[in-house]
């Protein structure tokens, strides 16, 4: 065997600090030879040595990295810091690349091979890893094309190793399939036997041979193929290989081809072409303990550096563990330069690196890896055409990629597949039989940055002879191509029942001659079969990986007032700031609210406030009832607030409908301008392609609109005689045409652009404008500026053709919701009265006094209030303390720790009292409960309404996430959301409401999951919720909040009030809040419970409280003593020595927990050890005296230990405060080594090796190094784990605090609940050895820390 070879030749810089020479390395490499120039540096001074080993942190106080090698081709990076001596040792060899034996390939990788010529009998050999399911290793072609050549193919399919050939002479592809599974990150070795004459192979694997069967009449004696090509690990491009068979793919891993035919020169340097390849040879040896903490040579380099074992020799430990929520498949990849990380694939609705976040999905959007499956259309089984129309849209990124797929799994020929080859649109047929495959490309790119519609039409197979197999396209707006086939075989009838989008799952066989399958990578929008026009994401069966398409939602900037713009999938809002309020932030915020029935609160001027009643209600404060029958609207009032009405979603229009109206306009002028009569669509982003239906006034003409999808189709109506009182509006659709009738004047019509003959609308149905009104980002056609001024007397709908009218809403007649709607024949202003010469406004229900100047009030009888600055006299609340006007005067709104009538007296608070007509609350800094949130409280109620406990991610109506627990007539609720669903648990019992009993209230939730005990009775829920994690911003509430118009409407069911009544108790995960005037972060008017120093628990272990005088003094039972009962008075006259704490027991005694340094009962002799000693309820605290200094981005720890137990926490790396913090941990769970990591994702990244036993007291050594985000482990001198815990880098730096805990925590702190259950207790066993960071071992003596015993000593 002969090879074609061709010399290289690299270079790459050294570079040291500023101060020293570069060094530049050049590397020839020929065949077989490879030569390293190096220039001589000149000598460096003692200065520039210190320099080079211990460089000047950057500003901030971290430390940098200075990069010593960098070779391009392998993303090989050396760094090195302060923390490792002597870093110009671990250079890379580059001659090293030239000889390589075993590659690493990353998916676009392969090396090619000319003049390879074979023998009669030829023997191959090779080792291969990896962990992908899909990869081809082997592929050789050799004459081919003359027909006498020789085609061999080592592949991975599925996971499987599978072996095609073809010999010259043959005329059928011959395979073997090993059933093997070779995808599990394990080093597998091959041997392959290939005999052409006679053409027969045989594949030996794990000990196991497989053969192929012998040609039958094979003649003999063929002449042997000539030279050809050798591939490994890949093919320049899988489209061009004609002869490629099955669903391959390029390698991703290592491959070691040993020899073929005794030749072993398969090394770089021999080859004609490489692409993309580096070295996977590993160095699995680690120094031995007595080198500190000098890791193994790469320990501190980067990602992939040389020298470090690029694939460790077990399989990749993070998918061990559950690291993929919410069902998501963890799936272990290889990175650039060998390292192993993971990816979680998310299911449908699922996004983020832990598919931890609701994906928010209304376009759906592809990245290669993510498919949707759709149901087929049933509908086709109905239908007697047998033309079948696809229409769709799409926005490519990519120039391949499956976009759609369908087949019939019964006969398996059937199927359909458009895709994209170097941006040409293909689709495949198969009619019937293997034979019958039509084939269709365009002959022109598609433009990959707009949305393209592509059409495709297909004849389905019907079971009788000679009818037509035919396949039409068209792309971009190009002229259709296609092809038929009249000579197709007898098939059965088939329909395809099911539809994939975006890529085909790995669990669906596909036809052989179905096309190149590729992830695609872009957008698709729309989708229809013939009538039938999907809604992506709510009709799909499943998907994976599904984002949301990039569509702007904040390009119109309309937040007033410094508010920010923040979008979701479907619609906006302003996050405003403090003071400011409404949609855009147009409104100062209503400080006291007391609007009633959930009216919309807005001011009318500085001190006066408008109430915009809702549907149902009107008078100043929204408190009358009026009944409604013809309803009045009066369009946007002075606030560009609108009256409107909002209807249930209206069934049943998407393709047939027909409305009836009648209305009165207010007058001849505004009203029939640019008003909205009715609307229905995808409101609040203003996208052209989104489907509705709306009516409006405009010039006098009434206009019908709609969008079907594919643009609008509007028809106006000739000018509105208004000398009619009332007029009579007629208008519908059937699919894309519609209609229009007004008054006497003739039928208008008109037919909607484009294909799409269905309105897709899942909004409520608004008549005379919406809640919060911007016309602005309404859709195109329907953006009306004002709302419907006037009476409707009639709106009726009816969906199917001589179908009945019906009245709008669920029930019929009846709206979900409205505002600022009168009755036709009644006036609000009737009833009013303004003085001092102000003048009654109404719109609709809504009524107020607009007041001349210097009067306000509701009906402008009031001056200047008392609380105004300029009032004569000042008011007299106390600093601090809050005024607020009255009819006749003011009052105070006390803050914590005061009371009386003007806020002057001091008050101590025990147990805090609460009253509602008061608006008294107090607030608590908030810690983190979004993973779990468990809360206790005992509670005094007097009346049967109020909020016990609040806490939200915004401190507004459109809170976003909350929990609330609350009083709702007399039962508790447990009302949360956490992004997607209001979730509600209701007690079934009633609380008692009077001065004496005391109920205790135990609430949560552990994710989605949910209970609400009171008094030992318990509701449970597992929500059915999309979310999982509860993100909240503001302060823990409890008995109320600053201002109740700040809830969030779904957190009460009902108009919102504060508790009234006590509250003794609340714990909040294990914390207990201190209900005291200094414990609060903040509160207004709060009382004492019992008016006393006493209160609940102020007293510990049952003690009595007895009051003296503004103080107290506690009685307490036998066995304790103190002010507040809280010590043991075993411990009262203890005898342990050096701070050690005295523990009472249940012998009626006690022992001491000694600190470090003592031992003894009493903690009376002092020791020392270099191996310590942990019970099961010790613990070392290390705190890091350069943590300032570090750079966080790169740690390392080592140690030894040993130990006898199979659980237990041996080194937590961090402050371990909240479930937020950073940390590094390390530590046994059941009988295996666990690690975990989180550097600021919220989300720990378990890592587990099972393969070692820790038992028996045998010493192990351990060295974990943290390099940004990549984690690497040596356990007794081997590397048992290297992986990437997050390649895209979004956090890579260890924030640790300086502390670093060994053996578990302090006292009272458990392990399990301290680490959300990673480890489940304290360690047993010893440590000694322990480096953290630099070469200086760790004085574990001076460290803090309790009941840690000489280990020295032998047991």
């Amino acid at each position: 065997m002969y090879l074609e070879s061709e010399s290289k030749e690299v270079t790459a810089y050294q570079a040291r600090d500023s101060n020293s020479l570069a060094h530049l390395v050049t590397v020839r490499t020929g065949p077989g030879e490879a030569d390293l120039h190096r220039s001589r540096p000149a000598p460096l001074t003692m200065e520039q040595k210190r320099r080079s080993l211990s460089p000047e942190p950057p500003e901030g106080g971290r430390r940098g990295k200075d990069l010593l090698v960098s070779h391009s081709k392998c993303t090989k990076q050396l760094y090195w810091n302060m923390a490792m001596p002597s870093p110009l040792h671990v250079l890379y060899d580059f001659s090293r690349y030239s000889d390589i034996s075993c590659v690493c390939y990353y998916g676009d990788s392969y090396l090619e091979f000319r003049n390879v010529f074979l023998n009669p009998q030829n023997n191959i050999s090779l080792e291969f890893q990896t962990s992908n399911a899909y990869g081809l290793l082997l592929y050789i072609k050799q004459d081919l094309d003359s027909g006498d050549g020789l085609f061999i193919q080592l592949f991975i399919e599925n996971g499987t190793l599978k072996y095609h050939f073809f010999c010259a002479g043959e005329a059928k592809l011959k395979s073997i399939n090993t059933t093997i599974k070779v995808d599990d990150g394990r080093k597998y070795t091959l041997l392959i036997r290939q005999e052409l004459d006679p053409c027969k192979a045989e594949l030996t694997i794990l000990g196991k041979t497989i053969n192929s069967s012998e040609s039958i009449g094979y003649v003999p004696g063929k002449a042997l193929p000539e030279s050809g090509s050798v591939f490994i690990g890949g093919l320049p491009d899988l489209h061009e290989a004609n002869q490629i068979s099955g669903p391959v793919e390029n390698f991703t891993g290592c491959i070691e081809v040993i020899e073929i035919n005794n030749w072993r020169s398969f090394i770089p340097s021999k080859t004609v072409k490489k692409i993309h390849i580096d070295s996977c040879r590993s160095q699995d040896s680690t120094p031995s303990a007595t080198s500190a903490s000098v890791p193994p040579s790469g320990a501190a380099e980067g990602a992939g550096s040389p020298g470090a074992s690029l694939v460790p020799r077990v399989a990749p430990a993070t998918c061990q563990g559950r690291v993929c929520h919410h069902g998501g498949t963890c799936r272990t990849v290889l990175l650039p330069g060998g390292v192993f990380s993971f990816q979680c694939d998310c299911p449908l609705h699922f996004t983020g690196r832990f598919c931890e976040r609701d994906a928010g999905l209304f376009f759906p959007s592809f990245n290669g890896n993510s498919y949707l499956e759709l149901p087929f259309c049933t509908t086709l089984r109905k239908e007697r055409n047998r033309i079948v129309n696809i229409y769709l849209t799409i926005q490519t990124s990519t120039l391949n990629g499956t976009i759609l797929y369908s087949n019939e799994k019964n006969f398996g020929q059937q199927f359909l597949h458009l895709f994209l080859v170097e941006g040409k649109p293909t689709v495949k047929y198969g009619c019937g039989s293997s034979q019958n495959i039509l084939t269709l490309s365009a002959n022109y790119s598609i433009n990959r940055n707009a949305f393209i519609p592509i059409t495709i039409r297909y004849t389905m197979p019907v079971g009788s002879p000679r009818v037509a197999c035919m396949i039409e396209m068209a792309a971009d707006g190009k002229p259709p191509i296609r092809k038929e086939d009249t000579k197709i075989p007898h098939v059965s009838q088939v329909y395809f029942e099911k539809l994939f989008l975006g890529h085909i799952p790995a669990n669906v066989k596909i036809p052989k001659n179905a096309g190149h399958v590729y992830g695609f990578k872009g957008c698709i929008q729309e989708l229809q079969v013939n009538n039938k026009e999907f809604s992506l994401i709510d009709e799909a069966l499943s998907g994976k990986n599904i984002e949301n398409c990039h569509i702007p939602r904040c390009e119109h900037h309309l937040c007033r007032n410094n508010g920010t713009c923040v979008s979701d999938s479907e619609t906006w809002f302003c996050d405003c700031p403090r003071l400011y309020s409404g949609k855009q932030c147009q409104f100062a915020t209503c400080e006291s609210n007391p609007c009633r029935n959930g009216a919309t609160c807005v001011p009318k001027s500085g001190t006066d406030i408008v109430c915009l009643c809702p549907y149902g209600r009107s008078g100043l404060l929204c408190i009358e009832a009026v009944h409604i029958t013809q309803p009045r609207l009066s369009g946007m009032d002075a606030f560009g607030y609108t009256s409107f009405l909002a209807y249930s979603r209206v069934p049943d229009i998407s393709y047939d409908y027909e409305f009836h109206l009648k209305f009165q306009l207010a007058n001849n002028h505004s009203a029939v301008q640019d008003n909205l009569l009715f609307f229905t669509g995808q409101k609040g982003h203003g996208l052209s392609g989104d489907d509705f239906l709306a009516v409006g006034l405009r010039s006098g003409r009434v206009v019908y609109s709609y969008n079907l999808g594919s643009g609008t189709a509007s028809v106006s109506s000739d000018p509105l005689d208004l000398s009619h009182g009332i007029h009579t509006v007629l208008l519908g659709r059937s699919f894309r045409a519609g209609w229009l009738k007004v008054d006497d004047q003739q039928n208008k019509s008109i037919i909607s652009p484009g294909k799409l003959a269905g309105l897709n609308v899942f909004s409520q149905f608004y008549v005379g404008g919406y809640s919060e009104y911007t016309p602005d980002l309404l859709p195109n056609g329907a953006d009306f500026k004002n709302g419907f001024q006037g009476c409707i007397f009639t709106l009726q709908v009816r969906t199917k053709k001589n179908g009945h009218f019906r009245s709008l809403g669920t029930p019929e007649g009846h709206p979900n919701a409205g505002r600022s709607v009168g009755q036709c024949d009644a006036s609000p202003c009737r009833l009013m009265k303004c003085g001092n010469g102000g003048t009654c406004v109404e719109q609709g229900s809504t009524v107020y006094c607009n007041c001349p100047s210097g009067w306000k009030g509701a009906f402008c009888t009031e001056t200047v209030s008392t609380c105004d600055p300029e009032h004569d006299p000042p008011h007299h609340c106390s600093k601090g303390a809050t005024c607020v006007s009255l009819p006749h005067g003011y009052t105070c709104h006390c803050p914590l720790g005061t009371t009386g009538v003007y806020c002057e007296q001091a008050l101590s608070i025990s147990d805090p009292s609460f009253k509602s007509h008061e608006l008294s609350w107090m607030s608590f800094a908030s810690f983190p409960v979004r993973k779990k949130t468990h809360i206790q409280l005992q509670f005094q109620p007097l009346t049967a309404d109020g909020i016990l406990f609040y806490v939200a991610q915004r401190l507004k109506a459109e809170s976003g996430d909350f929990l609330c627990i609350s009083l709702v007539n007399g039962s508790v609720q447990l009302r949360y959301n956490l992004g997607d669903r209001t979730i509600v648990l209701e007690t079934l019992q009633k609380v008692t409401i009077n001065r004496n009993t005391w109920h205790v209230i135990k609430a949560g939730r552990d994710g989605a999951g949910s209970y609400l005990t009171l008094d030992g009775i318990n509701v449970t829920e597992k929500a059915n919720v999309k979310m999982s994690s509860l993100d909240t911003n503001t302060d823990f509430y409890i008995g109320g909040v600053s201002s109740l118009n700040l809830v969030n409407p779904m957190a009460t069911g009902k108009e919102p009030v504060g508790f009234q009544g006590c509250v003794r108790e609340v714990i909040i995960n294990n914390q207990e809040l201190q209900l005291t005037e200094l414990g609060a972060k903040g509160g207004s008017n709060v009382g004492d419970c019992d008016g006393t120093a006493c209160g609940y628990n102020v007293c510990k272990n049952r003690g009595e409280c007895i009051v003296n005088g503004t103080t107290f003094s506690c009685s307490c039972l036998p066995h304790w003593a103190g002010n507040t009962c809280d010590q043991s008075v075993y411990c009262l006259n203890n005898l342990c020595l050096h701070q050690s704490l005295c523990l009472p027991d249940q012998s009626f005694s006690y022992s001491c927990l000694c600190t470090l340094g003592w031992v003894g009962r009493y903690c009376e002799n002092n020791t020392s050890f270099s191996t310590a000693k942990f019970m099961g309820n010790s613990y070392i605290k290390y705190t890091d005296p350069d943590y300032r200094m570090r750079n966080l981005q790169f740690t390392t720890i080592s140690l030894n230990f040993s130990t006898t137990e199979t659980e237990g926490l041996i080194v937590w790396v961090g402050k371990a405060q909240n479930e937020d913090n950073d940390f590094l941990a390390i530590g046994l769970h059941n009988q295996t080594l666990k690690i975990a990591v989180n550097l600021g994702e919220s989300i720990s990244v378990p890592m587990i090796y099972s393969n070692g036993t820790f038992c028996c007291n045998k010493w192990h050594h351990l060295i974990i190094i943290q390099n940004q985000t990549l984690i690497k482990a040596y356990l007794d001198d081997n590397l048992i784990l290297s992986e990437d815990t997050n390649p895209h880098k979004k956090f890579v730096a260890l924030n640790y605090d300086g502390i670093c805990y060994l053996g578990g925590f302090e006292y009272g702190r458990k392990v399990n609940i301290v680490t959300q259950e990673i480890f489940k207790r304290s360690f047993v066993g010893k440590i000694k050895d322990v480096f953290f960071q630099d070469s200086k071992k760790i004085e574990l003596i001076k460290s803090e820390g309790y009941n840690v015993y000489n280990g020295d000593e032998q047991d």
